[in-house]
């Protein structure tokens, strides 16, 4: 283990250990070049040696810093000085795992920020093809700035056929046993959807504190769970049914990371408003290893020392009462329409003040003429406006009305009178009704449009509204995921109202255009680039193109592909020269083959009659030839064979 102070990369000058894991250790960095604090992460010694290891390090490092997605931890640089080396923000909140060995857990909608946070950098991932492999609350990281990030994407990969690979039934298990798919467990192909199946292991673990199938060893930790789904505890409240899809064993029925995503907040309409996520900054990152573990997993420590930090999560108060508290095990979810309920509740009280008019009134035509001079106020706070005015009318009474903003009630009602209730007025005295305008009206924001969707969602919360109805579009101008328009059109509306939004779902899909092989790959760029679409370039021999002609293109014609996939564009190099077989002593028809086998398709014959009509040329032999046998010409050079009879 390298000691703090040592320099790395020539750049990178070490400071004290902040974590150690399975694969190496984590050192916070002073950056020289940039005069910033990194983190780097120190892989084993005994990686180095493996040259295989080392390549392929470099190219998964290569691939994840590609990723550009504000919840995937950055990688800034990656090398190898003596030993390998990766190096990434440095952030400062802890982990899902440090929270877990607090002895704390997350309430199920402290889970669900999480979750949704974490589903949209798999997403992303995923869409560029790549597999996390590794999905465990060690490396659901957070930031000082109160955000999740992604650890270690591709670390999994790159540790394949090291000593870090144990094999299981078969297949190599690549990652922390104790959060493998089914089909990792079984050393099956993995895509995607096995992230989610670890994702939904760390929900369950982060609202429950314990984690399904684990076992004394990892072969029966591994075997416990193929075929069977993960069990999902009532304690997740509202997050069962959607853990539950993202948990089962059939890959085939387990949802995307996009999918899940999107049943995540279907649902979080459903859920309380989740309290400040307490974040522990120092301390242990991973669980311990089981026995024979520490080779599998690569946990990631990027955490300080600082205290312990709280945020606000993004996911939208669905109540204006701040503070509401979260669901708990066994409590039926929060009512998040409070304002419509208390309508109902305005509507009820309403008939029976009309109700009680009426009754009024009728007993009012029993009255005779000794009825009395005076009579009490009847009580109409909390009841709606226009039934208490006629109702006072109706009783003789004059009636003033005076208004006032007030949260937590609804336009019309009304809130105080003047004589109170029980008050002995004559005919014609005035009664003063204070009514209410609704709650304080607020500004929309500015600032949503061009706004990624929970930034738009947390300026909403910040400013006393609720994130509405989000209808989405496609878009070739705005991208994937930020919001195109605010629906709703006043420019100020009631304290915690809903606002909606039209957010983009992206560009329209790309096919990849025919006709390009055997353009000028510079030709070939620019029309793939006008498709918004990214191409690689790559080189091969190819016999039937010409050189310096683009020879095949990747994928091929007529795949639907999004708007920035990457297409290759190989180029050919030409054909490659091969010997000129030996043909003298072999008769014309086997030396013709002979040719035609080794790819020469330009054969001259001197030596035949001039009427070759009815020519039998296996029985002309070959006496000599040109170019000579074993000499390497390209597949379009002439041969020449000179020819006689035996």
């Amino acid at each position: 283990m390298p000691a703090p102070g040592r320099m790395l990369g020539g750049r990178y000058r070490l400071g004290n250990v902040i974590g150690t894991g399975g694969s190496g250790t984590v050192y916070l960095a002073d950056d020289l070049s940039l005069g910033r604090q990194v983190a780097v992460k120190v892989l084993h010694s005994s990686l180095v040696g493996d040259e295989a290891f080392v390549e392929r390090f470099r190219t998964e490092a290569r691939l994840v810093a590609s990723l550009a997605d504000p919840h995937v931890v950055a990688i800034y640089d990656w090398g190898v000085d003596g030993q390998a080396y990766l190096v990434t923000e440095y952030l400062g909140g802890g982990s899902l795992r440090s929270i877990l060995s607090s002895g704390r857990t997350l309430s199920p909608s402290q889970m669900l920020t999480v979750a949704l946070e974490a589903c949209r950098a798999l997403d992303h991932a995923h869409r560029q093809g790549i597999v996390h492999r590794d999905v465990k609350p060690a490396n659901l990281l957070f930031g000082q700035d109160a955000r999740l990030r992604i650890a270690d994407f591709g670390l999994a990969e790159a540790l394949t056929g090291t000593s870090s690979r144990e094999l299981f039934g078969g297949g190599g298990v690549i990652g922390t046993a104790r959060y493998a798919s089914p089909e990792q467990a079984q050393g099956l192909p993995l895509d995607g959807r096995s992230d989610v199946y670890a994702l939904a292991l760390c929900m369950v673990e982060g609202v429950t504190g314990h984690l399904p199938f684990v076992a004394d060893t990892i072969s029966d930790t591994l075997a416990a769970r193929v075929g069977r789904d993960v069990p999902i505890p009532d304690a997740l409240g509202p997050l069962v049914p959607v853990v539950a899809h993202a948990g089962t064993a059939d890959v085939g029925n387990r949802p995307t990371a996009r999918e899940l995503g999107r049943m995540l907040l279907d649902v979080a309409g459903r859920m309380a408003r989740p309290e400040p996520l307490p974040l522990v900054g120092p301390g242990e990152v991973g669980a311990a290893p089981m026995p024979g573990e520490a080779e599998h997993s690569a946990p990631s420590v990027f955490a300080d020392a600082g205290p312990p930090t709280q945020f606000h999560s993004p996911i939208a108060a669905h109540s204006p009462v701040a503070g509401h508290s979260p669901i708990r095990p066994g409590e039926a979810p929060a009512d998040l329409h409070l304002p419509v309920r208390r309508r109902r509740r305005w509507v009820g009280t309403l008939a029976a003040a009309v109700l009680a008019a009426v009754a009024v009134v009728g007993g009012l035509a029993l009255w005779d003429a000794n009825r009395p001079t005076t009579r009490a106020v009847p009580s109409l706070v909390n009841t709606a406006g226009d039934s208490a005015r006629s109702l006072l009318v109706e009783l003789g009474w004059t009636v003033e009305e005076r208004y006032d903003r007030r949260d937590d009630t609804v336009e019309g009602q009304v809130l105080s009178m003047q004589p109170v209730a029980g008050t002995r007025l004559a005919a014609g005295e005035p009664v003063v009704l204070v009514v209410s305008l609704g709650p304080a009206r607020l500004p929309v924001p500015e600032g949503l449009v061009g706004a990624s969707e929970p930034e738009a969602e947390r300026h909403l919360v910040d400013a006393g509204l609720v994130l509405g109805t989000v209808t989405r579009e496609r878009s070739e101008d705005v991208a994937f995921g930020l919001v195109m328009e605010v629906l709703t059109a006043e420019a100020t509306v009631p304290q915690g109202s809903a606002v909606d939004l039209l957010v983009s779902d992206g560009p329209l899909p790309r096919l990849v255009p025919d006709g390009l092989v055997e353009m000028m790959p510079a030709d070939v760029v620019a029309e793939l680039i006008a498709l918004r679409l990214a191409p690689t370039m790559g080189e091969e021999h190819d016999e039937w193109v010409a050189a310096g002609r683009v020879s095949r293109i990747d994928p091929p014609a007529g795949t639907r592909i999004e708007v920035g996939d990457d297409v290759r564009v190989v180029v050919s190099l030409g054909a490659v020269e091969r010997a000129v077989p030996t043909m003298e002593g072999l008769s014309l028809v086997v030396a013709e083959s002979r040719l035609a086998a080794a790819g020469f398709r330009d054969v001259v014959v001197e030596g035949l009659p001039a009427d070759q009509a009815d020519l039998d040329r296996s029985a002309w032999v070959v006496t000599g030839q040109d170019p000579a046998a074993g000499r390497r010409s390209l597949p379009s050079a002439i041969v020449t064979l000179v020819v006689g009879t035996p």
